[in-house]
């Protein structure tokens, strides 16, 4: 190990105690759910905000994100499994400490390395996944081993799937940095900064030897009006972005669950129309070894209704009663 620690963020786990509800300890409640609770504990919580009268959280906390299926599993390999990830981001910091120093045979060991762990942390998130009842799809699995090798590609993306808040997966072209916009849930929202204080300036020398001039009182700057309104703007305008933003990112979760529900039934139903294209191949061969033997079974009775004619004939007539 070589000692970067992860930023653990929000605790994980439990249930916020509503009378200390902040949007860390939102966050850091809502990305220990499963998917299909997502949505109505988020209400809730910001429900509550709103009850409270805290209308700023309330929208910061309509605007955290749900996590799509990928980011949900490895949201909770971080949260079971930290030591699993404190391996990914050392392993992330050695690479690029190798990169930097053009190190090729470093580069060569932890390359292999890569390799390796990727396949124990992509097994581990399904081994977790499972024990959440959520099993990984094909394609999940997929996008979760995606994710691994982006987050080793830069320190900032490992940091990213450490944080145990990640929303989306994450992809890496093999060249630049990877793309983290949206990739993590809302940040705590910004702090309005203090006022500043202007000093006065001093008088100079008093009149009286060696007496020094006594300073004035410092008196705190009025904030400029204009600028209060621009802020008024700039605060609705975020608020609105937050919803808005809030909106796409559960349109997107519902459309990324429905299209993996609807690529496990293509997959069901592949598997369906292979085992019957083998069964229908299987009964078109009975079929005509059937054909073939009734072929030679009619032959045959034609024969034997031949022979019994030939031998009819041969015998004597006899007189009926």
């Amino acid at each position: 190990m070589r000692g970067h620690a992860l930023d653990a963020g929000p605790a994980y786990g439990g249930v916020v105690d509503l009378d200390e509800l902040d949007l860390d300890s939102a966050v850091g409640q809502l990305y220990g759910l499963s998917p299909d609770e997502f949505l109505s504990a988020r209400r809730g919580l910001a429900a509550q905000a709103k009850a409270d009268k805290e209308t700023g959280l309330a929208k910061a906390i309509e605007s955290i994100r749900k996590p799509t299926a990928a980011a949900w599993a490895i949201n909770q390999l971080v949260r079971s499994r930290p030591a699993d990830i404190e391996r990914l981001v050392d392993l992330a910091a050695g690479l690029h400490e190798a990169q930097e120093k053009m190190d090729g045979s470093a580069l060569k060991t932890l390359s292999r390395e890569r390799t390796k762990l990727v396949d124990e942390l992509v097994r581990a998130t399904a081994e977790v996944a499972k024990e959440a009842g959520g099993a990984l799809s094909t394609p999940v699995a997929n996008q979760v081993r995606e994710t691994f090798i982006a987050a080793l590609a830069t320190t900032a993306a490992a940091q990213a799937v450490g944080s145990g808040q990640l929303t989306r997966a994450l992809s890496y072209a093999g060249f630049g940095d990877v793309d983290l916009s949206e990739a993590t849930a809302a940040p705590a929202p910004a702090r309005r900064p203090a006022l500043r204080v202007i000093k006065g300036e001093g008088q100079g020398a008093a009149r009286g030897k060696g007496r020094p001039a006594e300073p004035e009182p410092e008196e705190p700057a009025e904030p400029d009006p204009a600028l209060l309104k621009r802020l008024a703007e700039a605060q609705k305008r975020s608020r609105e972005t937050m919803s808005a933003a809030a909106e796409a990112g559960d349109a997107l979760s519902e459309a990324t669950d429905a299209l993996e529900a609807l690529d496990a039934r293509i997959a069901e139903l592949d598997a369906e129309l292979k085992s019957a294209r083998g069964e229908r191949d299987g009964l078109v061969k009975a079929q005509k070894e059937a054909a073939a033997a009734n072929k030679v079974a009619d032959r045959t009775l034609r024969a034997a209704l031949a022979e019994v004619d030939q031998i009819r004939a041969k015998l004597p007539d006899t007189d009926e009663d």
